[in-house]
C-alpha cells in the first residue's frame, strides 16, 4: 500500500570537478549556475564527502546513524555496519576522467588500515585509501557515453605497437613479459622516455584531425590538448590504444568490477556504486599516481566489454544485473499509469529523470524541483503519472 508519509525528500550534493560539464546537471535539477562552473557529479547517498540533505537542514547520514535499523532494515544494518551500502550519482563528463582502478574489499580494508596508521591524512592529495570499502560501479548512459574499459587482447596491443613506428621498441617487452610487462614498463618509465615515445604520435595527431569518436586517435588528441604541457605528455595516452574503447547508447549499462582499469571519456550517465571514494589512478590526470599500488591491483588480462541491457521484472520495472551485493539498479519508464514501488526489507532511493509523479491523494511528489526521495524499508508506494517520464530506483543487492 502507499505510504508517502514515511518517505523523505532528499537533495543531492553537487561536486564541481574540473572535468564536469556546464549545462546537463543544471538543466536536470532546474537550477541556475555560473556558465563557467563545471558541475560534474550529483551525489545521492550518505557518503561523508557529500551526504544528501534532508528537509530542515539535516543529512541522510545523520538520520541513518541515529536509527540504522529503521532506516536500513535489520539485515542491511547488520551486513553493512549500519551504513547505507550504495551511492547513487548522476555524472556529466565533459573532459576525460583519469584512468583508474578500484580495490577489492579486502585490499581496501588492508590499505585503509595501513594508511590510517602511517599516513598520509585522509584529505591529503597523495592518499590512496580514503575509506575501507571496495568500489564496484554500474554506469547507465543517459546520452551517448564513451569510456575505456579493460585491456584489449595481446594481439590488438601488438597491432598498436606495429602501427606506431616510434613504439616498436616496446615489442620485445610485450613478447618477453606480456601485456602486464609492457604496461608496467610504461608506468615505471622516466618522463623523458615517455616524451620520446609519444612525441611523434603527438606531432602526427596535431597535424591531422580525427573526428571519429570510436577511433582512439580522437581521444589521444583530446588527451594532448588536456594534459600535454611544456613537451611533457601523459603516459595514459598508451592506455587509450591498449584498452577497449566503448560507446554506450542511452539506456545501456556497464559494470566496473575491482581491478578493471577504466576511464569515462564523455557523456552523461546514472552511476550506482558501493559507498566508497577509493581510486588508484593510472594516467590522464595531474593527480597523484602510486604506480606500485596501481600495478598491485590492476587486472591486465583481456576483457571483452559486456554491455548490459535492463531485464524486465514481474512488477513492471527493469533491472540491470550485476554481481555486487552492495547495490541494485532498476528503471521504470511510465506513461499515463500507476507506478508501483514495491515494499521490501531494504532501503531505496528514487531518482526521477523526467516526468512527474503524484501520490494517491494527488500531491505531486516527484517533479523537476524535487527529483529524489529516500524510501526506508517496509514502505511501498503507488504513484500516479502526471506527465510521462523515467524513474530510477537504487537499492541494496542480493548477498
Amino acid at each position: 500500500m502507499s505510504d508517502a508519509s514515511h518517505i523523505t525528500p532528499i537533495e543531492g550534493v553537487i561536486q564541481e570537478y574540473a572535468w564536469g560539464g556546464k549545462a546537463f546537471l543544471a538543466q536536470l535539477l532546474h537550477r541556475e549556475k555560473s556558465p563557467e562552473t563545471p558541475w560534474a557529479e550529483y551525489w545521492l547517498g550518505a557518503h561523508p564527502k557529500g551526504a544528501a540533505k534532508l528537509p530542515g537542514g539535516g543529512k541522510l547520514s545523520e538520520y541513518i546513524a541515529q536509527a540504522p535499523v529503521e532506516a536500513l532494515g535489520t539485515s542491511v544494518a547488520r551486513a553493512f555496519g549500519s551504513r547505507l551500502p550504495f551511492l547513487l550519482k548522476v555524472l556529466d563528463v565533459d573532459a576525460m576522467l583519469s584512468i583508474q582502478v578500484h580495490p577489492t574489499k579486502a585490499a581496501a580494508e588492508e590499505g585503509f588500515a595501513r594508511e590510517e596508521q602511517s599516513g598520509p591524512e585522509r584529505t591529503a592529495p597523495n592518499r590512496n585509501y580514503r575509506d575501507d570499502n571496495h568500489k564496484p560501479e554500474l554506469g547507465v548512459a543517459l546520452t551517448d557515453f564513451y569510456l575505456l574499459h579493460g585491456f584489449r587482447a595481446a594481439e590488438a596491443i601488438r597491432e598498436s605497437l606495429d602501427g606506431h613506428p616510434e613504439w616498436q621498441s616496446l615489442l620485445p617487452v610485450l613478447d618477453r613479459d606480456g601485456v602486464r610487462g609492457v604496461y608496467e614498463y610504461i608506468m615505471k618509465a622516466p618522463q623523458g622516455e615517455i616524451n620520446t615515445l609519444l612525441q611523434p604520435t603527438v606531432d602526427r595527431l596535431l597535424s591531422a584531425k580525427q573526428d571519429d569518436l570510436l577511433h582512439p586517435d580522437y581521444w589521444a588528441r583530446r588527451a594532448i590538448e588536456q594534459y600535454s604541457r611544456d613537451g611533457n605528455h601523459d603516459r595514459g595516452m598508451f592506455s587509450i590504444y591498449w584498452f577497449n574503447l566503448v560507446r554506450l547508447q542511452p539506456g545501456e549499462g556497464i559494470f566496473q568490477d575491482a581491478g578493471i582499469p577504466h576511464a569515462y571519456l564523455q557523456g552523461a550517465c546514472v552511476e550506482l556504486m558501493a559507498n566508497s571514494d577509493n581510486v588508484l589512478r593510472g594516467g590522464l590526470t595531474p593527480k597523484h599516481i602510486d604506480v606500485p599500488e596501481l600495478l598491485r591491483h590492476t587486472i591486465c588480462d583481456r576483457v571483452v566489454p559486456e554491455i548490459l541491457a535492463p531485464r524486465p521484472t514481474e512488477d513492471g520495472w527493469e533491472h540491470y544485473p550485476t554481481p555486487a551485493p552492495d547495490f541494485a539498479l532498476l528503471r521504470r519508464s511510465f506513461g499515463e499509469e500507476v507506478v508501483r514501488v514495491p515494499s521490501t526489507d531494504k532501503p531505496s532511493i528514487l531518482l526521477l529523470l523526467d516526468g512527474e509523479l503524484a501520490d494517491e491523494d494527488g500531491r505531486t511528489l516527484l517533479h523537476q524541483d524535487q527529483r529524489a526521495f529516500f524510501v526506508p524499508p517496509g514502505n511501498g508506494l503507488h504513484l500516479r503519472a502526471v506527465a510521462p517520464g523515467t524513474l530510477y530506483r537504487a537499492t541494496v543487492g542480493e548477498s
